[in-house]
């Protein structure tokens, strides 16, 4: 039951006792008279003050009316999800997606190169990334597919200088998924696809007790949530990225059941796959 339907019933069940307890001493006014209401009238306004009081207390209703509720859209920014999508795009999406001319491949020619050297064809020339509501992302994602999916090969790796690091390497891994999990009777294809990793960090964090560990529970959701819509957003500002990436976001567990992120992918790409028809047949 939702914090507003049980404060509105108590005070429903409130507003019924005091209202019996008026009859009550209206009945009596007239069948005993001044002095009796008098004595009656103390004893029922105690009654109805303690009967009011414990009422409060079992519905919880102090606590319900002072309860904070964190808005994280009012925070401008300084929230944990925004904070994170801000780190993942710079320190990782600006590095990896976009061409930077003969100095280092952008990820649409690290694909080209991934089916011309191993004969293969990829469904769509893009990063897909997986946003799980619980935040959780396995090692391999064969794990979360009941084996629809496998690794099948890595880009090349990409080497950056970064904060003092030398020649940092980078690279992303093709997975074959095969449509109904029948690999004896399907044609797999083939999709470059991750977990976004500050989600599994985020996830670990929670693991332990920190001070922060029970509101980061408690607004879990909320962050990640905040994470996709702020890095959505900054993706799609960048024209040089806005193509290249695909953000899914879904919820990974069903009334308690894992869900198969292999039918996640599968969906999205028939749904990349209709928009594209569309937008040929119109042109």
């Amino acid at each position: 039951m939702k914090n507003s339907d049980l404060k509105l019933n108590a005070n429903t069940l409130i507003y019924n006792i005091t209202l019996i307890i008026f009859m009550l001493m209206t009945i009596y006014k007239y069948q005993y008279g001044c002095i009796c209401l008098q004595r009656f009238n103390v004893i029922l306004c105690t009654l109805c003050v303690i009967i009011s009081y414990v009422l409060s207390k079992v519905a919880h209703l102090d606590e319900i009316r002072h309860e904070n509720t964190l808005n994280i859209n009012s925070m401008q920014g300084l929230d944990y999800g925004s904070a994170m999508a801000y780190s993942y795009y710079y320190g990782y999406l600006r590095i990896i997606l976009p061409s930077t001319g003969s100095l280092n491949k952008g990820l649409v020619e690290k694909l080209e190169n991934i089916e011309d050297n191993h004969n293969i064809k990829i469904s769509v020339h893009k990063l897909f990334i997986l946003i799980p509501s619980s935040s959780y992302i396995p090692p391999d994602l064969k794990e979360a597919s009941y084996q629809w999916m496998e690794g099948a090969m890595n880009s090349e790796e990409e080497e950056r200088n970064r904060a003092g690091i030398k020649r940092r390497t980078y690279h992303n891994t093709v997975y074959k998924i095969y449509p109904n999990g029948q690999k004896l009777k399907t044609i797999p294809l083939y999709i470059m696809v991750e977990g976004a990793t500050p989600l599994l960090t985020f996830h670990e964090v929670q693991k332990h007790a920190h001070n922060e560990t029970d509101i980061y529970k408690k607004y879990g959701k909320e962050i990640i949530l905040k994470f996709y819509e702020k890095l959505k957003e900054l993706i799609s500002n960048d024209t040089e990225c806005a193509d290249l990436c695909e953000l899914i976001y879904y919820n990974d567990y069903d009334n308690g059941t894992k869900v198969n992120v292999a039918k996640v992918i599968l969906s999205r790409l028939s749904q990349i796959q209709k928009m594209n028809s569309e937008n040929f047949n119109n042109n």
